[in-house]
């Protein structure tokens, strides 16, 4: 029995081909057979441009325009190429070795963050009990503070975990070539639009979106960090 595609799904699908279909002869020749080339090109202009910036020092928010606009290509190709790819198409036999020693260390990883976390509560609560002068509000205020003040640097951990997460499965689904010749996205896929799907496969590659994520997670982090530095002081 062929098991049915789930309604968000094809209601995503349905929108993107909307979407696509308005634009499938407009696409410049040169972009749809280079679009790998043309992602790196657009990409180093924009992360270029953060020279001046820093020299200049212009605004912070001038700042995270450009590293969000030299992103925008590949992550937007990437989301639309994974939102329509099941993830069944991720699947793959594996080995007997290959399943105890993925178990092993993922055992071995929880029990190097879990002392981490034991080891960094303890550390925290006397540093809180210290500041807090012993006094239950005080210590609560300064926990607070610390809460806020940590929470977008995790944020942005966890972000940057999605986007190597992200290029992992670009990586399995369709390789690390320019213009992959075999792929695990589904033939459906933008079938009738031949250009547009040639274009955002080029695009949504594993590379590009891992080091353009991993600049962009950087950039917002040191800007959020001289921002609470110069607030503190």
């Amino acid at each position: 029995m062929e098991e049915r595609e789930p309604v968000e799904q094809v209601v995503a699908r349905r929108s993107v081909l909307k979407a696509v279909a308005r634009f499938e002869e407009k696409h410049p020749v040169w972009l749809v057979e280079h679009a790998l080339t043309a992602g790196w090109i657009w990409a180093a202009f924009w992360i270029l441009l953060l020279v001046p910036a820093d020299h200049y020092n212009w605004h912070g928010s001038i700042v995270v325009g450009i590293v969000v606009v030299a992103v925008v290509p590949t992550f937007t190709a990437t989301v639309i190429v994974l939102s329509q790819t099941p993830h069944s198409h991720l699947r793959r036999s594996e080995s007997v070795l290959g399943h105890f020693f993925g178990r092993f260390a993922a055992y071995v990883f929880a029990f190097v963050a879990w002392t981490l976390s034991v080891v960094l509560s303890a550390t925290i609560a006397s540093q809180l009990q210290t500041e807090g002068d012993n006094n239950e509000i005080d210590t609560l205020g300064v926990g607070l503070k610390l809460l806020v003040g940590v929470t977008p640097v995790v944020v942005l951990f966890l972000w940057l975990l999605l986007i190597f997460r992200y290029a992992w499965f670009l990586s399995r689904l369709r390789g690390w070539r320019a213009r992959p010749v075999r792929t695990r996205i589904p033939k459906t896929f933008l079938a009738d639009e031949p250009r547009t799907h040639r274009m955002l496969i080029g695009l949504a590659h594993p590379a590009l979106l891992a080091v353009t994520g991993s600049l962009a997670v950087i950039v917002a982090l040191l800007l959020y960090l001289d921002d609470v530095t110069i607030n503190v002081v």
